[in-house]
């Protein structure tokens, strides 16, 4: 029971707008830059001579006020006080600030509380050197996180590494039982399974999408275990064709997986990890490309001429990270 619990508030998470959901307002808050050089954090004992703290003072010294307080109401704390060698990924105070309250009240329970806070806990060290672009890290709760290494040499921007898409802002700050990297966001166990899966559980938005996908005969690559971005059209914006033409890709495979092919990027990409007038690769035919618009509205990405705005961003599933885009495309 408490598994279909914590899945639902995933769902509700993913829904809501806590792993960045962009809505047709454009309610998309600071863009990346404001958010990559808002955080201040007090510095911590690593810059005097004296013996390291251990992770869960690291915590409290760099004012990660909230992660500390939910680790020692959860009992966890003196698994970060005690001998061990432990890699922390511990969200801003913020990042619990910015929870919709559904997923701050699920908090109070203790064992989804001891769920989410193990999500960020791994058992070994790994410092930055270690995290590697599309590593899976296996957590304290034997789940996985993804890791995701970006970097746009052409625009001269620092490398940004990112964990399920929340950006590392302070990396390696060492304990004398691990070591912690701060994250922007509160990290949820992935629930949501395989891109595929994450469709069929919400089938009210994407029920054409799937008939779709499987008249493309690409629903596989959306359930198998190579990783990719993942630019999903609702039902809305299939309903936004001509019905005729809608009939005709449902009844037209060739065309159909094309177009398909087009939605599916060949790298795992999160919203951080995109820049304006990036072109990236597709598996369509020869490797087709999107161009990627970045703005204070948001992902924009331009297919054959047709334009379509990332509407939920930074769906992590266990096969890459799902896009939900507004518009199929599709250009007859």
């Amino acid at each position: 029971m408490k598994l279909v619990f914590v899945t639902f508030l995933v769902a509700c998470y993913a829904a809501t707008g806590a792993i960045e959901v962009f809505t047709a307002g454009g309610n998309f808050g600071q863009n990346k830059n404001e958010i990559l050089n808002s955080h201040q954090f007090k510095p911590s004992r690593q810059n005097v001579k004296s013996a390291l703290p251990d992770l869960l003072t690291l915590s409290s010294e760099l004012g990660l006020k909230a992660f500390y307080l939910l680790l020692r109401r959860s009992g966890l704390d003196s698994m970060l006080r005690g001998k061990g060698y432990w890699t922390v990924f511990a969200p801003t105070s913020s990042a619990f600030d910015r929870l919709p309250q559904n997923i701050k009240a699920s908090l109070q329970d203790p064992e989804v509380l001891n769920r989410v806070l193990l999500y960020h806990i791994v058992p070994k060290v790994l410092k930055s050197d270690s995290l590697q672009n599309n590593k899976v890290i296996t957590t304290a709760n034997n789940s996985t996180v993804r890791v995701n290494v970006y970097q746009n040499l052409e625009a001269g921007q620092d490398k940004v590494t990112t964990i399920n898409g929340s950006p590392v802002y302070k990396e390696d700050q060492l304990a004398e039982n691990g070591v912690l990297h701060v994250v922007d966001k509160v990290l949820f166990p992935l629930t949501t399974g395989t891109a595929l899966q994450y469709l069929t559980q919400h089938m009210a938005m994407y029920s054409q999408t799937l008939k779709l996908l499987e008249a493309a005969g690409v629903e596989n690559t959306l359930n198998d275990t190579t990783a990719h971005s993942f630019m999903v059209p609702t039902n809305a914006a299939l309903e936004k064709l001509d019905p005729a033409q809608l009939r005709h890709l449902m009844n037209d495979s060739g065309t159909a997986s094309q177009i398909m092919k087009r939605h599916i990027l060949q790298d795992v990409i999160f919203y951080v990890g995109f820049y304006d007038n990036e072109k990236v690769k597709t598996l369509g035919d020869n490797s087709e490309e999107l161009t990627v618009l970045v703005g204070p509205g948001g992902l924009e990405v331009n297919g054959n001429g047709t334009f379509s705005r990332v509407v939920i961003a930074d769906v992590p599933v266990t096969n890459g990270v799902v896009h939900v885009v507004d518009t199929l495309l599709y250009k007859p």
